[in-house]
């Protein structure tokens, strides 16, 4: 029996996988004036110090699927059998200069999909993709990178991914036994885990 993956694969990540992405409260950019004084004469000093804190950075959460026996990415339309082992990736490009801290990420799967037991990679050691949205080559090259870190382990403990029921929980912030994740500035965040087809 084969089972059709969705029209393409952002659809696979809104609707069939339920996957959200929540951050803890980062600055947003603003300007803001340093005003004061010179020796208690405030029009010694005009409020000509103006500076940004920082932007806050674009994000873009993204979820590919590769075939775990090949690594070959799948694309949309793409028909699997039952039993075909398939890598789920979800990767956060951080574009900004500054790392994105406590960042947790959510994965429900969908009952087409049993999850692997002890799957799960974590990479934050890629730079970020040229655009917002990383292209075929980039992913691929951050999916091969993050294959090649040691695996996590499942339950909740001192890492930062977790497994339980039906669902990953990367981060602190849903799960508070998981150690916190950060993204680091400049870098991809990314997240693999294998499943069955089901």
């Amino acid at each position: 029996m084969k089972r059709q993956f969705g029209k393409n694969m952002q659809h696979i990540a809104a609707i069939m996988l339920g996957v959200f992405l929540i951050l803890s409260p980062v600055a947003q950019a603003a300007d803001n004036t340093g005003t004061g004084d010179v020796a208690g004469d405030g029009a010694a000093l005009t409020d000509s110090v103006i500076f940004q804190l920082f932007a806050s950075p674009t994000l873009a959460l993204v979820k590919s699927a590769f075939l775990t026996s090949t690594g070959v990415a799948l694309n949309s339309g793409d028909s699997l059998p039952t039993g075909t082992e398939v890598d789920f990736m979800i990767h956060l490009n951080n574009e900004a200069s500054v790392a994105v801290l406590d960042v947790s990420i959510q994965d429900a799967l969908n009952a087409l999909f049993l999850y692997k037991a002890s799957s799960i990679y974590i990479d934050n050691a890629v730079d970020e993709c040229g655009a917002t949205v990383c292209d075929a080559t980039e992913r691929k090259a951050i999916y091969d990178a993050a294959i090649l870190t040691v695996l996590k382990t499942d339950p909740v403990d001192a890492d930062t991914v977790s497994f339980a029921g039906t669902t990953i929980d990367v981060g602190d912030e849903v799960i508070a036994g998981n150690a916190q994740q950060d993204a680091a500035a400049n870098k991809v965040l990314a997240v693999v885990f294998t499943v069955t087809v089901q």
